[in-house]
């Protein structure tokens, strides 16, 4: 049986993935969408033949829907949350999980009860060539470093809720960045350390008061003979020149490479031993992740341990990360984790 389902928020994420995924599923029926912008509620809904709605009580009120997709600017996430919570809608969330501990202990305490479902959305882990790196890590050896930017250029930074840390609680690390963090702790779980430096203000005669460009340091510490470790960088920027998104892990055996639409396996020699390309957009992934958040819902248990405390891994190295900028130090993220779960 279909999900009966409605978007909150109608900015570029839903738009562009969020809404054609729900087209696309089978274990979806979109029954109307929300956006406090009245003009664009009402272009979207005449585009998919659905009421629209500025109110999310008079949403909840007039239509019959298990379901919340939403994507809307940081700082309003919590009302909205909570009143999905209290109307007894499972929840599909666009990331981050939240944008700082207290956040998150306070998403934590809306959700307390268990009573409905929330995922985040992680598209990356629905793509065949991020998933392939699983199958081809254990060719290359023992991992000792890691590499990877992600990176755009983004002529005006200044305009909209993304400008102020305010209403965004980050900028390039906590937005972008998360995939990346995602990524990392997807593949090699959480790091031991995290030494972060950001800049600000590289887009002159702009004012925004976010980071617009992240460097990130971290280790993993291993328990080999002598005490090894893994280490790894991360660049995270909104103003390079050059759009990129790669992750180089390298291994006594080899090298994986990971980019967007290709990942490949070379040898200690550099030599390519195989590859796996992948063209176009990834429209399929977003349908992937909404079957699996469809499969997750019909399979809820109240009170279950529920999927979105994975996430507070997520917070907990973004949390380290902007310690370590202010403070100047390095950052155990696993200590701010447990601080997080603290009375949950």
């Amino acid at each position: 049986m279909k999900l009966r389902i409605a978007v909150i928020g109608l900015g570029k994420q839903s738009k562009d993935d969020h809404l054609p995924a729900i087209m696309r599923s089978e274990n979806f029926e979109l029954i109307g969408v929300c956006d406090t912008d009245q003009k664009k509620a009402k272009e979207i809904s005449a585009q998919y033949k659905v009421p629209s709605y500025i109110e999310l009580d008079k949403l909840i009120k007039e239509q019959d829907f298990q379901v919340a997709m939403i994507s809307i600017p940081h700082h309003a996430y919590l009302d909205i949350i909570s009143a999905l919570v209290k109307a007894g809608k499972h929840i599909i969330k666009e990331k981050p999980l939240a944008t700082n501990i207290v956040e998150a202990r306070q998403l934590m305490k809306i959700l307390r009860n268990g009573s409905v479902y929330m995922g985040v959305t992680v598209q990356r882990r629905f793509n065949p060539i991020y998933q392939t790196f699983h199958q081809l890590k254990k060719y290359i050896g023992k991992i000792y470093s890691i590499e990877g930017a992600y990176t755009m250029n983004i002529a005006t930074l200044n305009e909209g809720w993304r400008a102020s840390k305010n209403l965004s609680g980050g900028g390039a690390l906590v937005d972008m960045g998360y995939h990346f963090v995602d990524l990392l702790i997807w593949y090699f779980g959480m790091p031991t350390s995290i030494t972060a430096r950001m800049t600000r203000g590289n887009r002159p005669g702009q004012k925004y008061d976010v980071e617009d460009t992240a460097h990130l340091l971290f280790d993993y510490h291993l328990k080999f003979q002598y005490d090894e470790k893994l280490v790894g960088n991360f660049v995270i920027s909104r103003v390079y020149p050059e759009k990129q998104e790669r992750i180089r892990v390298f291994g006594t055996n080899g090298v994986v490479e990971v980019s967007r639409g290709l990942i490949r396996r070379l040898d200690i020699n550099g030599n390519e031993i195989e590859k796996l390309e992948r063209q176009g957009g990834w429209p399929s992934a977003a349908v992937e992740q909404l079957d699996y958040f469809a499969e997750r819902i019909h399979q809820f248990v109240p009170g279950a341990l529920p999927d979105y405390t994975e996430h507070l891994q997520h917070v907990a190295v973004i949390e380290a990360a902007y310690k370590s900028d202010h403070s100047k130090t390095s950052c155990d993220p696993n200590d701010i984790l447990k601080i997080i779960q603290k009375n949950h």
